[in-house]
């Protein structure tokens, strides 16, 4: 189903992975990373629906727009918007799908993890205000009631364009000036490897910061593990099944039900 934006270099577009049989109405919506630059669907999409769909969960996997757009514009601009866009295109479709439209949550990798905060903290202000769209699916919420962010980068601002300088310990690194952490901000689920270069602590103060809204909300680090931990995880490690840790959030929570 494609994004009705002119594409900088690719039109983004959505893949939708349905169960077999379904144990619940929810839907995750993941948004892979690859630095702004591309979109590693096999490494940081496809897994996820495969895991999700063994669980009875449908998955729709999001090919935004890479690489970033020219100069002078924010790095997740265009991304951000088909990251809304995908959203309400998604929840437009739920109840035809016989799912629930109430029940939408983000996940997303490294890049994509910084695009599933944007998703997740700033759904109040609108991503792409100067197009013109007046179809249906653009009278729905962007919102979302879950956000699943992996080892997120670009999170603090001592590492918004490059890994965190000071390892995001700096008593001045503190989350980016784009998230707005506004009212639809959501529970959410981290996981980040504490020897990642991109800072564990892009998850940490993130969550500290919705541990003071009062939004309960998940954090997992796991010990020496660096960026994109699951490529290299030894089989029953932490590494290795932290889709059951996301998958627990969602169940106490009550998301999946």
């Amino acid at each position: 189903m494609p994004l009705p934006f002119p594409a900088h270099t690719n039109a983004p577009y959505l893949t939708w992975y349905v169960p077999k049989k379904l144990s619940t109405k929810a839907i995750q919506i993941v948004f892979p990373g690859g630095g702004y630059s591309r979109c590693n669907v096999t490494g940081e999409g496809l897994p996820v629906a495969e895991y999700f769909n063994a669980k009875g969960m449908t998955v729709v996997i999001v090919n935004y727009r890479t690489p970033r757009p020219p100069k002078g514009n924010p790095k997740h601009l265009t991304a951000w918007a088909d990251a809304q866009r995908a959203v309400r295109l998604v929840r437009a479709s739920a109840a035809q799908r016989g799912l629930d439209p109430g029940r939408i949550g983000v996940m997303g990798f490294s890049a994509g993890g910084h695009l599933t905060l944007m998703a997740a903290l700033s759904s109040t202000y609108p991503a792409y205000k100067d197009r013109q769209i007046n179809d249906a699916a653009e009278k729905v919420s962007c919102k979302v009631q879950w956000a699943c962010p992996i080892y997120p980068a670009y999170a603090l601002t001592d590492g918004a364009d490059v890994p965190n300088k000071f390892g995001g310990n700096d008593e001045k690194s503190e989350p980016v000036a784009e998230f707005l952490f506004d009212i639809n901000t959501p529970p959410m689920c981290f996981v980040h490897g504490d020897a990642d270069g991109w800072a564990a602590m892009n998850s940490v103060k993130i969550w500290e910061r919705l541990r003071r809204m009062g939004v309960q909300s998940d954090l997992h680090t796991l010990a020496k593990r660096g960026h994109c931990f699951q490529f290299k995880a030894a089989d029953g490690t932490g590494s290795a099944t932290w889709l059951d840790r996301v998958w627990d959030f969602l169940s106490r929570k009550g998301f999946n039900k």
